[in-house]
């Protein structure tokens, strides 16, 4: 639901004395997408945030200790179950709960989109160029472990642009 949304933003950016309407001039209700780990939200920020269309991805509250006690009995379960088992299922949820540490963690993952910009702004002698491809920025300030708000870009999703292409007996 938004107003839980809109809670975990408010603990996670505002800061002392500001309100969630300090920070969105707009924010809409249905997300634009959303997945196990995140949902995510078109709005828009006010002057004092620089007065743009933005993207603002939640973490769903309590998702990450929840997936990692399935991951916990997934592994309980496979370490007791070893021998009998044709793969070693204990080490390849090890290494999944690993990775999702990364998924739990939007901080990272601002860090992510920016060394991949840096890379994708950069020729081959290291020099500043256009990049070939369009992405959306962090907005510095308004990263946290659990929310995510970055430059909001207009598209297609993938899978509705490849259906579109097949229709039209265009193949890849």
């Amino acid at each position: 639901p938004v107003e839980l949304i809109k809670t975990v933003v408010s603990q996670e950016l505002l800061v002392r004395g500001e309100k969630f309407e300090d920070i969105f001039a707009e924010f809409d209700e249905v997300p634009l997408g959303a997945a196990s780990v995140a949902q995510v939200h078109r709005a828009v920020l006010t002057e004092k945030y620089g007065s743009k269309e933005v993207a603002v991805k939640v973490q769903r509250p309590s998702i990450e200790s929840k997936l990692l006690g399935d991951i916990a009995n997934l592994k309980a379960i496979a370490k007791t179950f070893n021998d009998d088992l044709p793969l070693d299922y204990y080490t390849v949820f090890c290494e999944l709960e690993k990775q999702l540490a990364d998924e739990f963690n939007f901080l990272a993952e601002a860090v992510a989109m920016d060394r991949i910009y840096d890379t994708c702004t950069k020729d081959a002698n290291g020099m500043p160029c256009e990049s070939p491809i369009v992405m959306p920025r962090p907005v510095s300030g308004l990263v946290s472990r659990r929310v995510l708000v970055m430059d909001y870009l207009e598209g297609v999703p993938l899978s509705r642009a490849a259906e579109e292409m097949l229709k039209k007996g265009i193949s890849g």
